[in-house]
């Protein structure tokens, strides 16, 4: 099939200071097996080698600068507004494309109708070793009851319509800092049926700086919003799914239990614990656990996956 008869995807990539694995990450967009993509490379204001690092490259990485730094989501938003594709994916900075993930996504996404689709990724870490593989469980279709008991999209391996986007205000929130892509996705998935793909196409980082460690204060508050908010659109799901719910609201406590953790405060971490009712059976053991003191904090956040 001839590059013109190929549908455009447009790879966001939203940078800021990330000039470590930056080359690495856009290589990995250079060595698709697709041909007919665009990479919108916004800078949100980085003080780093990022912007001469991404303007080495062609035509191909349409680079913009932000005046000021924003928010992720807010920068995700705008750079999505400079996107010219019919689908839209994400890559970070710190994060790798393998070879053939645009090409069996939009393969996926021609033959079906669903508004995304997401799939497993392998876990790495700062020098590139891989620490684990995320297999995705989900099977594809009206999947937002599973995604409340547990969410498993890795913003990497996305991939959505940009129609969608653009059409019922689905878009990142500005206000959130943790999680605006979960509250995105979890609103897309209430309303549509999402596809599947069980490959691991991609490879996503675990560093010591990554915005996930320094933001699990925030875990609570932005996930409850999104809850709350789909409840607020959608009133007729807290009926038909009430028990989902009703373990999402629960988790909530668990992961101020993690905040409480990180902050060495497992008298706290106990209480939060406690509210989540024994909704799973992972809580008990972890409540178990933070009855000895002797357990240091970096084996409890281990434990957690921190």
């Amino acid at each position: 099939m001839k590059v013109c008869n190929l549908p455009l995807v447009s790879v966001i990539m939203n940078c800021y200071n990330g000039e470590r694995f930056l080359k690495e990450s856009i290589d990995s967009v250079y060595s698709q097996t697709y041909s007919n993509w665009e990479i919108v490379f916004w800078d949100n204001a980085s003080i780093d080698n990022s912007a001469l690092i991404a303007k080495s490259y062609d035509r191909k990485i349409h680079y913009v600068l932000a005046d000021k730094t924003t928010t992720l989501g807010k920068a995700r938003g705008l750079a999505i507004k400079e996107a010219s594709g019919k689908y839209i994916v994400f890559l970070d900075c710190d994060d790798i494309y393998l070879p053939k993930k645009i090409e069996k996504q939009v393969s996926f996404m021609e033959s079906n109708e669903y508004s995304m689709c997401y799939a497993s990724a392998v876990i790495i870490d700062e020098k590139g070793k891989e620490l684990k593989k995320t297999l995705v469980k989900n099977q594809s279709g009206y999947c937002f009851p599973s995604l409340l008991r547990h969410y498993e999209v890795n913003i990497q391996t996305v991939m959505v319509r940009s129609s969608v986007l653009r059409s019922n205000n689905n878009t990142f929130q500005e206000s959130l800092v943790y999680s605006p892509d979960y509250d995105l996705f979890m609103m897309i998935a209430s309303k549509s049926q999402v596809g599947v793909i069980k490959d691991f196409l991609v490879k996503y980082r675990i560093s010591t700086g990554s915005l996930s460690k320094k933001c699990l204060e925030l875990v609570y508050t932005e996930n409850k919003f999104t809850l709350d908010r789909i409840l607020k659109t959608h009133s007729e799901l807290e009926k038909k799914y009430y028990p989902e719910f009703n373990y999402a609201y629960l988790k909530l406590h668990y992961y101020k239990a993690i905040f409480f953790i990180s902050r060495g405060d497992n008298f706290n971490a106990r209480k939060q614990l406690l509210k989540t009712k024994w909704s799973d059976w992972r809580y008990i053991v972890l409540y178990i656990v933070l009855l000895f003191p002797i357990v240091k904090k970096k084996y409890l956040l281990r434990l957690v996956n921190r």
